[in-house]
């Protein structure tokens, strides 16, 4: 592992139990499963990331639950105006507007490139193709990118985005940069690639508990 001083590496991977063995496993998709209708993954990880971007896992859960009670499908979903997800999502949910003109936007540009609402084709790709298309859509935050990138593709990514740099500069677990994109490509360098998502997934359940204050 990289060292760097401003990066308490050893802490992060140890969150929530660390090596010392979690009586839950250590499984990303358990912390949001995948309803059976979704049978894209890829793409319901895509749509997911973007409700979990900039806000918090309880949050991003509510507001996938009223989508799914609202729309059939992510089809019904990409033909509808971001101004009706903004409405779903509410006035208080963070960056409801701005989140919602970029994730029709995605949808529309993977109906465009496709001919179909589908991501399937990224798990037959190289990794690295498979993020610069992801990459070339242009209104996809970084941290969309690298958790589908991480959580799907079994990619070596980290998945941050300010308000996860915020949580972390708070509880002294990294210092100097709050440039979310720097800290995620340091921690990228930083994490072994085999102990990326054991650690990804230890800090989301770290920030459910560090935003709650249990």
């Amino acid at each position: 592992m990289a060292s760097d001083e401003s990066y308490n590496t050893e802490a992060l991977i140890g969150l929530s139990g660390g090596d010392s063995g979690d009586a839950a496993p250590v499984d990303a998709g358990s912390l949001v499963p995948r309803p059976a209708w979704a049978e894209d993954s890829v793409l319901h990880e895509l749509v997911f990331s973007m409700l979990l971007w900039e806000s918090t896992l309880e949050n991003a859960t509510k507001a996938m639950g009223r989508m799914h009670e609202q729309f059939v499908d992510y089809n019904e979903l990409r033909v509808c105006f971001p101004s009706e997800i903004e409405a779903m999502l509410g006035s208080r949910y963070q960056r409801a507007e701005d989140r919602s003109v970029r994730l029709i936007g995605a949808l529309r540009k993977v109906f465009e490139d496709q001919q179909k609402l589908s991501l399937a084709h990224l798990r037959e790709m190289n990794k690295r193709d498979a993020r610069e298309y992801l990459d070339s859509f242009g209104m996809l935050p970084r941290f969309v990118v690298s958790r589908v990138m991480l959580l799907e593709l079994e990619a070596h990514a980290f998945p941050i985005d300010a308000k996860i740099t915020r949580a972390l500069h708070k509880a002294k677990l990294i210092k100097g940069s709050k440039n979310p994109d720097t800290v995620s490509s340091t921690l990228e360098r930083a994490i072994r690639a085999n102990q990326t998502l054991d650690t990804y997934t230890r800090l989301e359940r770290w920030l459910v508990a560090f935003e709650t204050g249990s």
